[in-house]
């Protein structure tokens, strides 16, 4: 039996959860990528945008500015790193296309780029691409071992493994002064448990590049056609606001497991974080609602996306002291609540009114256009 050592509680944390990485610079040099210090080039601008959505995935939109003080066109590459999907039954992908990125795209000048892939070892000088020829086992989906050469009947030494990223890079022909970059894709979001969704996202490659700095930096969180209720860890902008600048929502300082943070309530509408000589130390984080409770929590968070631990054992609780009539009536109403809907009777208008998610929209006209397939389910609740 092949026998792993674990590190420790926090790497492991860390494991569970893959990490999305915004562009850095690099050069190439045989089949290496090389992560650069780019000393000429700089950002002046970078708007990022991150959809929330109800399909499993969040879709990106990054645009930058970038200014090449110089007076020939300079070429360097480019690169997105995606760590890989944490559980996704531990499969390689030599070719270094991330089996949960979808509709990548790269748009600089006016002009699409192509670009390429590849597996590569994390967090070296340089990022060395695998060799292909070979077999990999990985294990935890961040650590693959080389076993070319193995007979299957000795365990794996640890310390042989290494931590891959997969590499989506192109080649940047910045021209004198502005330089406009914009890239999109959508990728399958991570869960863990109680957590239907998290959004990782790296900041921190912006140091790369002139200064280490950008100049004018905008977040944008939306939830279009849909509500989301999310916390954000705020340690990367602990001075920053945020503010709703589009639909309904709401915003209140909390912390999180991950230290300080913000809890965001959003329908059809969108939050903004605006910052200058903006010098990101860490990761951007965005998660779901703890929406696990096992202590008759009932209602504290809905999705209308996913039912992943949502009312807890709901068809089986065998808590007497319980209102299962009521328990009913709430699961009921909980998709007309997410969407906004008043409510005259007092009973339930108390019960909503104490969830800090809920937003009443009195313009809210009640129907079933949009409902999920969750939303049937808790209209169709049992409790027996």
């Amino acid at each position: 039996m092949r026998f792993f050592k674990l590190l420790t509680l926090c790497v492991s944390l860390l494991a569970v959860l893959p990490a999305y990485a915004n562009d850095g610079v690099y050069y190439t040099r045989g089949n290496h990528l090389v992560p650069l210090q780019e000393t000429d080039i700089s950002i002046r601008r970078e708007v990022l945008t991150i959809s929330l959505m109800d399909n499993g995935y969040a879709r990106v939109d990054v645009q930058y500015e970038f200014w090449n003080p110089g007076s020939d066109v300079k070429r360097v590459v480019m690169g997105f790193e995606a760590d890989p999907p944490y559980n996704d039954n531990y499969k390689f992908y030599p070719d270094g296309v991330h089996p949960n990125i979808r509709d990548f795209s790269v748009e600089m000048n006016g002009r699409m780029l192509a670009y390429r892939n590849a597996a590569c070892l994390r967090d070296t000088l340089p990022l060395i691409m695998i060799d292909t020829t070979k077999r990999y086992y990985v294990f935890d989906n961040n650590w693959i071992y080389d076993v070319s050469n193995d007979d299957g009947n000795e365990p794996f030494d640890i310390d042989a493994g290494f931590p891959f990223t997969y590499v989506y890079y192109f080649d940047a022909e910045f021209k004198p002064g502005l330089n406009r970059v914009h890239h999109t894709y959508s990728y399958r979001m991570s869960y863990i448990a109680g957590i239907p969704y998290q959004v990782d996202y790296k900041l921190t490659p912006a140091s790369r590049w002139a200064g280490g700095k950008i100049d004018d930096f905008t977040l944008v969180v939306r939830a279009d056609n849909t509500a989301k209720h999310f916390m954000m860890s705020t340690l990367p902008f602990p001075e920053a606001e945020f503010k709703v600048v589009e639909g309904m929502g709401k915003i209140r300082k909390k912390n999180t497991f991950y230290g300080s943070g913000c809890e965001f309530s959003l329908r059809n509408g969108a939050v903004q974080l605006h910052l200058n000589d903006f010098s990101p130390q860490e990761e951007l984080c965005i998660f779901s609602i703890y929406v696990y409770s096992n202590n008759n929590q009932y209602g504290y968070s809905y999705d209308r996306s996913t039912d992943m631990y949502l009312w807890y054992d709901m068809n089986n609780n065998n808590n007497n002291s319980i209102d299962k009539a009521f328990l009913k009536r709430i699961a009921r109403n909980l998709p007309y609540a997410n969407r906004g809907h008043v409510f005259s009777d007092p009973k339930l208008k108390e019960y909503f009114e104490s969830l800090w998610w809920y937003m009443p929209d009195p313009d809210y006209k009640d129907s079933t256009d949009d409902f999920t397939d969750v939303d049937y389910k808790y209209i169709n609740a049992k409790f027996e």
